[in-house]
C-alpha cells in the first residue's frame, strides 16, 4: 500500500512583484520543484484546494466561518455563520485599501473591548459578534442571502468593488457604515493611533454559510496551524495537530497513510506583494520544513504532492526524488510575478 504526503502551501508560487534569484531560498525552492511533475488541478485558492482534498462538495462556495468554528471546537450547529474579522481601511479620494488584523498586532484586550462595544450596538438588530481570538470574529445569522469576497482576496486591495452582493447586501453595507462610525469613536483606536498604530476601523464580512456535509477523503492525519483545515479534519473525525517537529511526520508514514500538511507563512507576504518578507519566509519554510519532508518522502518511498493553490500540483514520486535533472530552470518559471 502506498504512502502519500500532501503539502498545501498558498503563496509558494506567488504572486510576487519581483524575485531575487540570488536569494538562497531561490535555489532551495528550485531543488524542490525542478524534479517534480507539474499537472493542472483546475483548482485555485487555499480553501478550494482543501475542500477538494477533503472531498467536500461546496459548489464553489466555502463556508469558511462555520468550518473555522468547528476547527476551534465551537459547534456551529445548523446555523448560518459569517466571519466578521477586524481590519483597517485606508481611504483616499476614490478607493479604500484593506489591511487585515494579522498585520496590525491587535491585542486580545483590545479585541475584547471592540467586540463588547460592537455587541452593544448590534443587540438591537438581534446580532452579536463571537470572538474566537483577537483576529477571528464571527456572527451567527438567520440566513445567508448575500455573497462576499474572502479576506485573502481583499487584503492589500481596493475593496470598493468587493463589498457584499445579493438580496440582503444593502442591509449589510448600511450596517458596515454604522460599524465604521462606531469603531472610529472607540477609545481603543484613539489609543492605537496615539501609539502610531493603525486603527481597527471596520470589519470584513466573508466566508458565509452552514457546515457542509462530510466527504469521503483518504486523508489519515493532518498537521496544521490553520483553523479552516482543522475544521475540515474535525468534520471528518480525522486526527489533527500543530506540526512542531518534522519527525512527527516520520512516525506516521506507514503503508496506506495519507498525511496532509498546510503551511501559510507565504500567503500574507504574497497577498501584500511584499517580496522581502516572502523571500525570508520562503527560506525558513524550505530549509526547516520542505527539504526535510522531501528527504522523509524519499526514505519512506512516499509520493509527495505540493499544492501552491494556483491551479497546479507538483508531484514528486519516490523513484524521481533522487534523479539529477539536467534541465535549466529559473525561479520565474515557477513563481508568478
Amino acid at each position: 500500500m502506498s504512502v502519500k504526503i500532501s503539502l498545501v502551501i498558498p503563496g509558494l508560487c506567488g504572486p510576487i512583484p519581483e524575485i531575487d534569484e540570488t536569494h538562497p531560498a531561490a535555489s532551495d525552492l528550485l531543488k524542490l520543484l525542478k524534479p517534480a511533475r507539474a499537472t493542472s488541478t483546475s483548482m485555485t485558492g487555499f480553501a478550494n484546494q482543501l475542500a477538494k482534498l477533503f472531498d467536500i462538495n461546496t459548489s464553489g462556495k466555502i463556508p469558511h466561518a462555520a468550518l473555522s468554528l468547528e476547527g476551534v471546537g465551537i459547534d456551529p450547529g445548523e446555523a448560518c455563520w459569517v466571519r466578521a474579522d477586524p481590519v483597517n481601511l485606508q481611504a483616499d479620494m476614490d478607493r479604500a485599501i484593506l489591511t487585515d488584523s494579522q498585520s496590525l498586532n491587535l491585542r486580545t484586550d483590545e479585541a475584547e473591548k471592540l467586540v463588547d462595544e460592537l455587541n452593544q450596538h448590534l443587540a438591537e438588530d438581534g446580532l452579536s459578534v463571537l470572538l474566537a481570538d483577537s483576529n477571528n470574529w464571527f456572527i451567527k445569522l438567520d440566513d445567508c442571502e448575500f455573497t462576499t469576497t474572502p479576506l485573502h482576496d481583499a487584503a492589500g486591495r481596493n475593496i470598493n468593488h468587493l463589498l457584499p452582493e445579493g438580496k440582503s447586501a444593502g442591509y449589510w453595507k448600511s450596517l458596515l457604515n454604522e460599524i465604521q462610525m462606531l469603531l472610529h469613536m472607540s477609545s481603543v483606536n484613539t489609543a492605537r493611533e496615539q501609539r502610531g498604530q493603525a486603527a481597527i476601523n471596520s470589519i470584513w464580512l466573508w466566508g458565509e454559510g452552514c457546515l457542509p456535509a462530510k466527504g469521503n477523503p483518504d486523508i489519515t492525519r493532518v498537521w496544521t496551524d490553520d483553523m479552516l483545515t482543522a475544521g475540515m479534519a474535525r468534520l471528518h473525525d480525522i486526527s489533527f495537530t500543530a506540526l512542531t517537529d518534522v519527525n512527527e511526520l516520520a512516525n506516521h508514514m506507514n503503508p496506506g497513510t495519507h498525511s496532509l500538511i498546510t503551511f501559510e507563512q507565504l500567503n500574507q507576504p504574497a497577498c501584500y506583494g511584499d517580496a522581502a518578507a516572502w523571500h525570508n519566509a520562503l527560506g525558513d519554510l524550505v530549509n526547516v520544513w520542505l527539504l526535510p519532508i522531501v528527504e522523509l518522502a524519499r526514505a519512506g518511498k512516499a509520493s509527495l504532492d505540493v499544492y501552491p493553490c494556483n491551479g497546479i500540483k507538483y508531484r514528486l514520486l519516490p523513484s524521481a526524488i533522487n534523479l539529477q535533472f539536467w534541465k535549466k530552470a529559473r525561479l520565474q518559471d515557477y513563481v508568478e510575478t
